[in-house]
């Protein structure tokens, strides 16, 4: 990922040579992703909340208020079933009463109300960690919103 991908593009000087000086030029005249954050469907999330009840296949279990379940959590963000990016957290925010993700999405399906999937819990077949438990991937609608979510926070103190 690159700073531009993060939502930290504002803070890149070119005011001195680094490694990647020249690399990182060219993507600042067009970034092709931005941070976003997703707001999950309730519903989704209620469903693959009760699975963890069921004694077959269950969802990743979802923890509060933080879910994020390995160091670098790296879930798919679809639209149409084609992956378009990922989200590197999950958790639940009490001032605003839902399951969010940051995620990183490709430039066009980034603008705030883009309806898209995002697919928690790994991959099968992509290595155990002994610290997540046996899961099947769980589908969840979720709508394209600001970062921060939290208007007050993107209106009243936040410059850029």
């Amino acid at each position: 990922m690159t700073p531009y991908d993060l939502g930290y593009g504002p803070t890149v000087k070119f005011d001195h040579d680094f490694v990647g000086r020249e690399a990182l030029e060219k993507i600042s005249k067009n970034p092709r992703r931005k941070k976003v954050t997703l707001a999950l469907n309730q519903d989704d999330v209620m469903k693959a909340m009760g699975t963890m009840f069921d004694k077959g296949s269950r969802a990743k279990y979802i923890d509060f208020p933080s879910a994020v379940y390995s160091t670098w959590p790296y879930d798919k963000v679809l639209k149409d079933g084609k992956t378009i990016g990922l989200s590197t957290w999950i958790g639940y925010s009490s001032n605003e009463g839902k399951m969010l993700t940051l995620a990183i999405l490709d430039n066009e399906h980034a603008e705030p109300g883009n309806q898209v999937t995002f697919v928690w819990g790994e991959q099968p077949g992509s290595g155990s960690k002994p610290t997540v438990e046996s899961h099947v991937q769980v589908e969840m609608r979720a709508t394209v919103a600001p970062v921060p979510y939290a208007e007050v926070a993107r209106e009243a103190y936040r410059t850029t």
